[in-house]
């Protein structure tokens, strides 16, 4: 089946079971952006409420086979794997005090998607794209902007945004290697000064993305965790053994 007959299938059952408009976030339509053109194998989806817990489930049974999988992750979000294809069903995750953090920032009546989307790691994740695959929505206006000026920028502030989910400290690494971005000043600042935060996250998930941000750019991610400071909460691996005995040491 081609992705776009996957997507309208999709579409179809969240109308036919009354189900909120579902939309593909994530990578997908930041590669859009960006122009690249990778076989798509991982896709995210989210209606921006609690309705993408039941599609998931409904996308379970619609294409039930010995080739699908369905299981919630740790973090709340549904998985369903389609033989090699991996779709993400959003876990609805809301930071918490989210509704007054954005009247702060001037958004007197936040939509439940704009609850959702602000909620995100980082900006550039925060794009939508229709069903049909032609139109890229950007609603918290400041995707299209980063993706564009090729910064890893966190949705809200950084103490937020990186304080209550340690583990997007590992992403920030993971992004900046693999799409070749910069990191915003304030969000390498308050890693900088809270370089024990990265060490929250598993050694497993840790150690996982790191390699994989290796795999992508090596010397960028040295780099990275030379500025912030990060080598001695990073757990042993056998390629960054010698960059890391050295900095160790200079710290």
């Amino acid at each position: 089946m081609r992705l776009s007959q996957l997507l309208a299938a999709i579409d179809k059952v969240a109308d036919d079971k009354g189900i909120s408009t579902p939309y593909v976030c994530g990578g997908v339509p930041r590669d859009r952006v960006l122009k690249r053109t990778n076989d798509i194998n991982d896709i995210d989806l989210t209606t921006g409420d609690q309705g993408i817990h039941y599609l998931a489930k409904e996308i379970a049974i619609k294409f039930r086979s010995n080739n699908t999988s369905y299981f919630v992750m740790p973090d709340g979000h549904a998985r369903v794997m389609l033989g090699g294809l991996k779709l993400d069903f959003s876990s609805n995750f809301r930071i918490p005090g989210i509704n007054e953090i954005l009247k702060d920032k001037g958004i007197a009546d936040p939509t439940e998607m704009q609850m959702e989307l602000y909620s995100r790691d980082f900006t550039c994740n925060a794009l939508l794209m229709t069903m049909d695959m032609k139109q890229i929505l950007d609603p918290t206006g400041l995707g299209v902007k980063d993706i564009q000026a090729g910064i890893i920028k966190t949705c809200l502030d950084p103490k937020i945004t990186l304080g209550f989910d340690n583990k997007r400290v590992a992403r920030v690494i993971y992004l900046a290697a693999k799409l070749g971005f910069k990191v915003d000043q304030e969000v390498a600042d308050w890693i900088k000064e809270n370089p024990a935060s990265i060490a929250n996250a598993r050694p497993q998930y840790l150690a996982k993305k790191l390699a994989k941000a290796i795999s992508y750019n090596k010397e960028r991610t040295v780099a990275l965790l030379d500025e912030m400071k990060l080598w001695p909460y990073v757990p042993p691996m056998k390629s960054l053994t010698p960059y890391m005995i050295g900095n160790i040491k200079r710290l």
